[in-house]
């Protein structure tokens, strides 16, 4: 039943957040084209058979069958079509219309994403406490690049390839950026400044780059579950888990823990506690809980709320952003000049999965999901591939150049090529999806 609960909220969050983001984008190309006088036959939400929907002057405004995508239709906008030479017509305006209606689909999207994280920081960030602590390794993952590199706790990296990472935050980042590079971590050890040469691995999952070295988070008991396993051991808020351990393997933070407990078959353990400063042993047998194998606590998980100001919050909104972007394309070039795999991107199922995660968080992780893909699907489209809204301003910008029209034959070829090219990368991204969840593939 947990399993069901899972997919259908994955489901019904992805088809919100998909749903907005085709509205936005949709609506980017329609309000231009009627502000420049462009017939618009076609208003639609999903592509094939029409659902549902209503007429209103000239435009048909309908839900479609299929939810992946949406579009605008526009008179005089296929190259097939004999044109008349009407002002309502698309391809019968100047290039500087047709430009203006291809990239304001774009621009709706990376609009939204501003004002989205400018909402989420003018209503106050809940972050982890350790992003804005210096980057002090506390947990170093067996086989990382970080233990191959010959890290050790209490390490600081002060700077990655010569980029300053003062916390936590500065650190993920510039290690995100370089997945398969090698770089140069400068250390701070024992008030020591060295340097170690570390090659970057891939989260598979993400699709960025980690060294598998992580702050100190220790294991303290937020809240006790009535009636838990937990509970009938004496367990209060405030103990901190010092160390957990079956007769072979031990496990002391929280990264080490939780896996050890769950993998616990409901056998007892042995539990070491500290409470105000005393510490003392219990033997702890996990149970099933919520289709989890567990022993009934939440986790202390130390964080700060950041406000911002009204112009603050718009100003990091648009500083995040671009940071984003900045890694966008980064990865994209890694991607097409070899540096990184195709792997690395994710599609309709991550995106599915994403979502319902986000919505089991709340409202805010949702808005903050939707805010990253809204920025994603912007640039995306405004990529140079024909069929989307960058390769008509690029052909827009090619024709400019040339001082003359293509000709409809050559248009044809360009957007057939486009179209092929772009369900080859939709079945290989889905493949990609598809792996991350199937061991060994």
């Amino acid at each position: 039943m947990e399993i069901l609960n899972e997919i259908g909220r994955s489901v019904l969050a992805f088809i919100f957040v998909l749903g907005v983001m085709i509205f936005v984008h949709e609506l980017g190309h329609y309000l231009m084209a009627k502000f420049l006088g462009i017939r618009v036959d076609v208003f639609s939400l999903g592509f094939g058979p029409r659902i549902l929907g209503f007429r209103r002057g000239d435009t048909d405004y309908r839900i479609s069958i299929l939810p992946l995508g949406g579009y605008v239709k526009m008179a005089g906008e296929n190259y097939e079509e004999e044109l008349s030479g009407s002002p309502e017509e698309f391809l019968s305006r100047p290039k500087l219309h047709r430009f203006a209606v291809a990239v304001a689909g774009p621009v709706m999207n990376i609009a939204l994403a501003l004002v989205l994280t400018w909402a989420h920081f003018w209503s106050g960030v809940e972050v982890d406490a350790f992003v804005k602590q210096p980057a002090v390794i506390g947990k170093i993952q067996p086989g990382s690049a970080a233990e191959k590199a010959g890290l050790k706790l209490e390490d600081q990296i002060v700077a990655v390839d010569r980029e300053k990472t003062p916390t936590w935050s500065e650190a993920q980042l510039a290690v995100a950026k370089k997945p398969n590079q090698t770089v140069d971590l400068t250390i701070v050890r024992n008030g020591q400044t060295i340097h170690q040469k570390a090659t970057i691995s891939v989260n598979k999952e993400l699709g960025l780059g980690t060294i598998g070295a992580y702050p100190a988070i220790p294991y303290v008991v937020e809240g006790v579950e009535r009636g838990s396993p937990a509970a009938k051991a004496g367990l209060k808020s405030g103990d901190r888990i010092m160390q957990v351990s079956t007769k072979d393997k031990t496990a002391g933070d929280a990264y080490d823990i939780p896996p050890l407990i769950a993998a616990s078959q409901g056998k007892a353990l042995r539990f070491k506690v500290q409470r105000d400063g005393q510490v003392f042993e219990k033997d702890i047998a996990p149970v099933q809980i919520d289709g989890q194998v567990r022993i009934g606590i939440s986790l202390y998980r130390p964080t700060q709320i950041e406000k911002f100001g009204f112009f603050q919050s718009m100003d990091q909104a648009v500083r995040h952003n671009y940071q984003v972007t900045l890694l966008t394309f980064e990865i994209l070039g890694r991607i097409l000049t070899g540096r990184a795999s195709l792997k690395t991107m994710s599609g309709p199922i991550e995106i599915a999965r994403f979502s319902g995660l986000a919505a089991k968080e709340g409202a805010f992780a949702l808005l903050k999901l939707m805010a990253l893909i809204s920025l994603q699907l912007g640039i995306f489209n405004l990529l140079p591939i024909p069929i989307l809204d960058g390769g008509v301003i690029a052909l827009l910008a090619i024709e400019g150049v040339m001082r003359r029209d293509l000709s409809m034959r050559v248009k044809e070829r360009i957007f057939q090529i486009g179209f092929i090219f772009l369900i080859v990368l939709m079945g290989i991204i889905i493949i990609n999806d598809i792996s991350k969840h199937i061991p060994n593939m």
